[in-house]
């Protein structure tokens, strides 16, 4: 029993692990393509979620990204000046308006990202359809996690200003927080599936 159990706590710290170097290759990345664009970090979460999403409202773009619907505003006067995306009336409620990416930014997405187009068939060959079942439900599950656990997190967040004991008390408070949390997140979690 405590051989199985050193064995799962064994793979999954070298699922945190990959995880982890996974997360910071991919910060590198939006790193380079947000200062390749000019834009900063935030500006490119929203242009992220825009071209996964297609147009949306400036108000799904808020809840989605993460941040408040003024946040929302400045990102879009900003990404709408670098010419990135456009503000679109919906025809049949003029009240309605719509974000979405313009044709040169679509265009430079396109000569961005088609090395991905290229990789990841190569990639998912590598797996079979059981094995990416189990990485999509992975990546999926730990989104939930994650979205979970930052709205915690910002529940607990300390003034700039704060000192390092500061700091510590708050991250006392997120865990007991988050401890009382595991199990609502956990009961939200589909079961395992047979087999």
């Amino acid at each position: 029993m405590a051989q199985d159990i050193d064995l799962s706590r064994q793979k999954a710290s070298r699922v945190v692990n990959a995880v982890r170097a996974h997360q910071v290759a991919s910060d590198i990345f939006d790193d380079a393509l947000a200062e390749f664009l000019g834009i900063n970090r935030t500006d490119a979460r929203c242009m992220n979620l825009l071209d996964r999403e297609g147009r949306m409202t400036a108000g799904k773009l808020a809840t989605e990204s993460g941040l408040t619907t003024g946040a929302v505003t400045v990102v879009l006067d900003r990404l709408e000046r670098a010419g990135y995306v456009r503000r679109v009336r919906d025809p049949a409620d003029r009240r309605k308006v719509y974000v979405e990416k313009t044709p040169e930014m679509r265009d430079i997405g396109a000569r961005i990202f088609s090395h991905f187009e290229k990789l990841t068939p190569a990639i998912v060959e590598e797996f079979s359809p059981k094995q990416i079942e189990g990485i999509v439900a992975f990546l999926e599950l730990g989104s939930l996690v994650n979205r979970a656990m930052s709205d915690i997190l910002r529940e607990h967040v300390a003034p700039k200003s704060a000192t390092v004991a500061n700091r510590q008390e708050q991250a006392k408070a997120f865990e007991r927080a988050a401890r009382g949390a595991v199990s609502k997140v956990a009961a939200g979690l589909p079961s395992k599936p047979a087999g």
